[in-house]
């Protein structure tokens, strides 16, 4: 009698450790990691100012996705700085603003080439992750919608960033007051139009 329920269970820990093991064999082969195309991705910015904007692209680094099914279970991308454009001016206003963002009352870009996005987690709406800009890193979640079309993942999203969070001071009326109407606004626009995986 005690052999056969010592029999049992030992059937019953092979059973669960088999079972154990299935799960984790499902739960690995359930996630797929999808890269960056980077030639076909497009970031677009929009910076605003009284009486106006200014709006350009920058290029993506690298990047990845981690899907579980059309779910995004969590991500990184690294953005190049030094690639950042201005494509509503031309000329020397071009590169005098494009030099200027690129420098100390900016982006910093000698000191802090790249900026990241790291993707904590996802729901049928919105993204949860850590932005990291000058080495500064906050929490952030925006709004997105995802595609898939021949065996690629299509991501569009428009992220609101409070630059003075990110020790960019530069002509903030939130940081200087006495600026009357010679203020740049706090919030700039970072649109992925699209970002594609595959």
């Amino acid at each position: 009698m005690a052999y056969y329920l010592l029999n049992i269970k030992t059937k019953m820990k092979i059973l669960v450790t088999l079972l154990i093991f299935l799960s984790s064999i499902n739960l690995s082969f359930s996630q797929e990691e999808k890269k960056i195309d980077i030639k076909k991705s497009k970031i677009e910015w929009i910076g605003k100012k009284i009486g106006g904007e200014h709006s350009g692209i920058i290029q993506i680094k690298s990047g990845s996705l981690i899907m579980s099914g059309n779910k995004i279970i969590s991500g990184e991308f690294i953005i190049d700085m030094n690639t950042i454009e201005c494509t509503d001016l031309s000329g020397r206003a071009k590169q005098s603003i494009e030099s200027h963002l690129k420098n100390e009352d900016f982006f910093h870009i000698d000191k802090y080439p790249t900026s990241s996005l790291k993707i904590n987690k996802s729901d049928d709406k919105k993204i949860y992750g850590t932005i990291t800009i000058k080495n500064h890193s906050e929490p952030i979640e925006f709004e997105y919608k995802l595609a898939s079309r021949g065996g690629q993942e299509i991501v569009n999203s428009e992220i609101i960033i409070d630059r003075t969070k990110f020790n960019i001071s530069y002509k903030s009326k939130t940081i200087f007051p006495d600026l009357i109407d010679n203020f740049i606004y706090d919030d700039f626009i970072i649109k992925t139009s699209p970002i594609i995986f595959y």
